[in-house]
């Protein structure tokens, strides 16, 4: 009796650690295989539906505006994704591969993507930043003219993989070889969408556009749980909770569209020019 207690305990203690993770998937493309030039980026956020997010556009005293999808309520709060004036956008993942209990007590750096944001004016800039990169977790920048991924891990431990007229993807594991060690728990959803959206970028024609990448974003190949676009198969289940999309071109404003799927709220589809926000035409 005791040993089956502590086995349902233990069983707790991995259900509550092990998944708390951004579950998100990642993707851009630039240069030649897009459509008109340029880059594009996409975002779709997971999570479990128990908070709340918004855009709001910020206008600090000192560095670049930007604007941000939020999340308002809940156990996690903050900046989930963002594009400044100067055209460049971070997005994230968690580090699903290690464990969250692990991670919460490695060191970081709190508000990693809106001093990015603030201070960054192009990925080479944010690139530059190696001081802010701690605390296990994965991000994805691209400006009019490149798109990268920075996989951070323990010990200030990073790598950073770069690309140039090609597709780049990430989801909830480490890719770049020097830090494969790091993948510690065995993801399932992780591995399942990082080759759907791999088939997906590999077998779609090019040069892509904004509408091809949206497409991606509604995938349901995977069903319910390790889907590009997830439905959650409970209630409680994680599920896509925002998706966020920037076309940015070689000259001009850049596209933002973001869809939110708030729950007990209709969805929200925002597609507007960013510096129509930027100047105040429009309000979010």
């Amino acid at each position: 009796m005791k040993r089956t207690i502590v086995i349902v305990i233990l069983l707790l203690i991995m259900f509550t650690f092990g998944l708390q993770a951004h579950a998100c998937t990642l993707w851009a493309a630039n240069g030649n295989i897009v459509q008109g030039g340029g880059s594009l980026i996409v975002k779709n956020r997971d999570w479990a539906p128990d908070h709340h997010q918004k855009l709001k556009l910020i206008s600090p005293a000192n560095g670049y505006k930007y604007i941000g999808l939020f999340v308002i309520d809940g156990n996690h709060k903050g900046l989930k994704a963002g594009i400044n004036e100067k055209g460049l956008v971070t997005i994230s993942a968690s580090a699903g591969s290690i464990a969250f209990k692990e991670r919460k007590i490695l060191p970081y750096t709190h508000a990693l993507y809106e001093q990015l944001l603030n201070e960054c004016g192009s990925v080479d800039e944010a690139i530059a930043r190696t001081e802010l990169f701690l605390g296990p977790q994965y991000l994805m920048l691209a400006d009019r003219n490149k798109v990268a991924t920075i996989e951070i891990g323990p010990d200030g431990k990073y790598a950073v993989i770069m690309k140039d007229s090609q597709a780049i993807f990430h989801t909830n594991h480490y890719v770049d070889e020097s830090m494969l060690e790091f993948n510690r728990v065995d993801g399932l959803s992780s591995n399942t969408r990082y080759k759907r959206i791999a088939a997906l970028l590999s077998n779609a024609a090019t040069p892509y556009n904004l509408d091809t990448f949206l497409d991606f974003s509604n995938d349901q190949n995977d069903g319910p749980d390790n889907s590009i676009f997830r439905i959650g198969s409970s209630p409680q289940k994680q599920r896509t909770m925002a998706t966020w999309a920037v076309s940015i071109p070689p000259y001009g404003s850049p596209e933002l569209y973001v869809k939110i799927l708030n729950p007990g709220e209709s969805e929200q589809i925002k597609k507007v020019k960013v510096e129509d926000i930027f100047d105040e035409k429009l309000e979010l």
